[in-house]
């Protein structure tokens, strides 16, 4: 009678007895990490989890490219600030025409067949208060 083979994997340091089926699937799954492992190493991929050292974590120091940047925040806010600013030294008119040209998203055909202006008198006078504005911006 043939004598009945034992099956071994190491758990935690300690040599486990597994079933033949648990055994194979084991090394399979050992062996296509490896693999992998060999794979990754031949083709230069790198690892951020290969930076981990005690107080850190190697995935921190990836830079975040999707988040705005600080500086980028607080300059956008200044200019907006700023450009409230100017907006509120224009006549009652001249705000009128570019709250609803650019904060409505009205278009001077539109606007120009609301008032009865002609689009030509609007666009002059849209040009005319953005080059006073942008002359405000400036200062």
């Amino acid at each position: 009678m043939a004598e009945k083979k034992e099956y071994r994997i190491k758990v935690q340091g300690q040599l486990m007895p597994v079933s033949e089926e648990i055994y194979l699937t084991y090394h399979r799954m050992k062996r296509r990490e490896t693999y992998l492992e060999e794979r990754d190493t031949t083709n230069g991929v790198f690892y951020y989890s290969a930076l981990d050292t005690e107080g850190t974590n190697g995935e921190d120091v990836i830079p975040d490219l999707i988040s705005p940047r600080v500086e980028e925040a607080v300059m956008d806010k200044l200019l907006s600030d700023k450009l409230h600013k100017c907006l509120a030294q224009l006549t009652k008119e001249e705000l009128e025409l570019i709250l609803t040209l650019f904060f409505q998203n009205k278009s001077e055909h539109q606007l120009a067949a609301e008032t009865g202006i002609p689009r030509i008198t609007l666009h002059d006078r849209k040009t005319k208060i953005l080059q006073t504005l942008k002359k405000l911006m400036e200062k």
